[in-house]
């Protein structure tokens, strides 16, 4: 019972869905025809209204002739192409082949005989270098005693002499000869055989000849002992005089054995 009544019921739906669908159908399409057909009703109305040709009363009058401008047309400029870097060709080897130096074999030098080196000499004896004798100094009758300085207030070359025998007595016959290193040369005079000359009393010395060179220049003197015939008969004494110090001397020279 319960299956028959739902058979009926799908049968129903089913029914009324068919008729639904062909009325909708039915619906669509005679809506789009009278859509169709007052478009196209509208659509002629308006062509035949544009055809209609309408009549107007046109006055034809003289239209001036408008001049015509000339523009200048401004000149185009022209670009200047850009320099392309344009690869030089490079040179085509030449078929011409390269000729190929061959190196020539250089004779080795025929080795000559080097001759036998000579022995070096034997060294000789060489004799010892003989000894020189030095030169003794000449034998001078008269020694060097005494040689004093002593201070003083004038500018004169002063040398207070005593020639004395080994007693001390007084010789005579020699004379003082002094030499300046300007080449000025004084002489003294002759020895006494007497005490003839005496330095004063701050100092006191006694001579018998004296040297004497006033105002004196200022250098080296060297002064020498000769005898009557002028040959030296003592080693020379040297004194170096200054003005701005000045001095005197006393000189002794005694008589040898």
């Amino acid at each position: 019972m319960n299956g028959n009544n739902s058979t009926k019921l799908y049968i129903i739906v089913i029914s009324i869905a068919a008729i639904g669908l062909c009325l909708g159908g039915g619906i669509v399409l005679f809506g789009s025809g009278l859509t169709f057909w007052a478009v196209r009703d509208d659509i002629n109305a308006r062509a035949d209204d544009s055809a209609r040709p309408i009549r107007q009363d046109i006055s034809v009058a003289k239209v001036p002739t408008l001049p015509t401008n000339t523009a200048t047309v401004p000149p185009t400029k022209t670009s200047t192409p850009l320099p392309t870097n344009t690869p030089s060709p490079s040179p085509i080897p030449s078929d011409t082949p390269t000729a190929t130096v061959v190196p020539t074999d250089t004779p080795e030098p025929s080795a000559t005989p080097v001759p036998p080196t000579a022995p070096p000499p034997l060294p000789t004896d060489t004799p010892p270098p003989t000894d020189t004798p030095t030169p003794l100094p000449p034998e001078f009758p008269f020694i060097i005693k005494e040689n004093l300085t002593f201070p003083t207030n004038h500018y004169n070359f002063d040398v207070f002499v005593a020639i004395v025998n080994q007693k001390n007595k007084p010789l005579s016959g020699y004379r003082v000869i002094g030499t300046l290193d300007s080449g000025l040369q004084v002489e003294s005079p002759v020895s006494a055989g007497d005490w003839t000359e005496n330095s004063g009393a701050m100092h006191y010395k006694a001579g018998n000849v004296k040297f004497q060179v006033p105002n004196s220049p200022p250098g080296q003197w060297t002064l020498q002992l000769v005898d009557e015939a002028n040959t030296p008969v003592s080693p020379p004494v040297v004194y170096n005089f200054d003005i701005y110090s000045p001095t005197w001397y006393f000189l002794l020279y005694e008589e040898k054995d």
